[in-house]
């Protein structure tokens, strides 16, 4: 059985969570909404972060209506970008920037875990289903498998040489309808020998290291899950943990702090499509760390000195401000000071689909009350990883 104390997987914070929206509810001036209106300012995207290459938002292209692929009609890459340099990937992992790729051709072998096929994980091969090659990596856990573990962690784990700034990139593809994970993709920073991401409830000591997760809810729409050792509580409206506080809950509680960019279209389902993530650790002792992400290589999510202009309300950044009666007007976000020492670097990446038992029956039972039809298997593919130093683009 999974440890329920690992990657902050237990139900009490969604008991936690519970009890804090019903304070913050209280005082809603508009109820059905938790966000504003924010998002990019007028004009189109910001900015890229260092390294990025700005790219125009595609129709989704890269896979065909009946989800096969449909390379021939995909946009060219962003110029600059490795997939750029190197069509169809071919070279890509040579390229010096790359410190990690995997198509999954060669089988298993390039990640430190697992070594071999698993109960939820398996390589496959099936050139109509993969989205590049031959072959690609299944991962599905089903309903009667939660039945007998409560905790199920289904995940690839890589460790990489430490850098300060870092980009990953995979295709993924959701074939069934079915709940999405509790927590899904997981980036650890740390020092050499530091290895204790995903602790629930807890506060990560600043020279040692910081993780985020990368995940997905009953909407199918996207949010960094992250904590840092300057990460807010979930006690205070102002994010303290200072008994007496507004909208103090009593007691002290810190799970990740919650980024979802407002907008966002649902991803698609049973097709391939392209995820980016970029990520920079701060210089110690200012706040000019930042994260950002790209889906089929429209920039969705950017967090960085200075934007977006959103509010703080507890232990989640709202762009472009949020409605409850406790909400300040939003300001230019602040960066994250993520690190105090400067050891503490980008060394992991982990493919981990980790569902929990009521979290999975409580998602499952919403999407049927929206009269969804919904699988009792839990499946996500997986192809054409890349971990650089620099812009990668989606594999065309």
């Amino acid at each position: 059985m999974k440890n329920p104390l690992e990657r902050g997987r237990t139900n009490n914070h969604f008991k936690v969570t519970l009890a804090a929206l019903a304070v913050i509810f209280a005082g809603c001036s508009d109820p059905s909404s938790a966000v504003g209106d924010g998002g990019a300012p007028a004009g189109g995207a910001p900015p890229p972060l260092d390294g990025g290459v700005p790219s125009p938002p595609t129709d989704g292209g890269g896979a065909s209506e009946d989800g096969g692929r449909d390379d021939e009609d995909a946009s060219a890459p962003p110029p600059g970008t490795l997939s750029a340099r190197y069509p169809d990937d071919e070279g890509i992992g040579r390229d010096p920037a790359v410190l990690f790729h995997d198509d999954f051709e060669a089988g298993w072998g390039r990640w430190d875990g697992p070594t071999a096929d698993t109960r939820t994980l398996r390589i496959e091969a099936d050139p109509a289903t993969a989205h590049g090659g031959q072959r690609y990596l299944r991962s599905t856990v089903t309903t009667a498998d939660l039945a007998e573990e409560t905790y199920i962690s289904s995940s690839t784990r890589v460790t990489h040489e430490r850098v300060d700034a870092i980009y990953w990139r995979f295709h993924a593809r959701f074939p069934e309808l079915a709940p999405n994970p509790h927590h899904w993709v997981r980036m650890a920073a740390g020092t050499e020998d530091w290895d204790s991401s995903g602790l629930a409830n807890t506060v990560p000591a600043g020279d040692e290291g910081f993780w985020f997760d990368f995940d997905t809810n009953t909407d199918d729409v996207f949010n960094f899950y992250v904590y840092w050792y300057k990460m807010r509580s979930g006690r205070c409206n102002d994010g303290t943990a200072t008994p007496g506080c507004a909208g103090d809950q009593g007691t002290t509680y810190h799970y990740g702090n919650v980024f979802q960019p407002p907008g966002q279209a649902p991803f698609p389902r049973d097709r391939w499509f392209c995820i980016e993530m970029h990520a920079r650790a701060n210089t110690v002792g200012e706040s000019d760390g930042a994260l950002a992400f790209w889906i089929d290589g429209a920039p969705i999510g950017d967090y960085r000195p200075g934007y977006p202009d959103g509010t703080w309300l507890r232990d989640q950044f709202h762009t472009g401000g949020c409605a409850f009666s406790a909400c300040t007007p939003p300001e230019p976000f602040g960066g994250f000071d993520f690190r105090s020492s400067e050891d503490a670097r980008f060394k992991s990446f982990m493919l981990d689909a980790y569902y929990e038992r009521d979290s999975d029956a409580r998602r499952r039972a919403e999407m049927e009350e929206r009269g969804l039809t919904v699988s009792d298997a839990h499946t996500i593919l997986y192809d054409d990883v890349v971990i650089a130093t620099e812009r990668i683009g989606c594999r065309r």
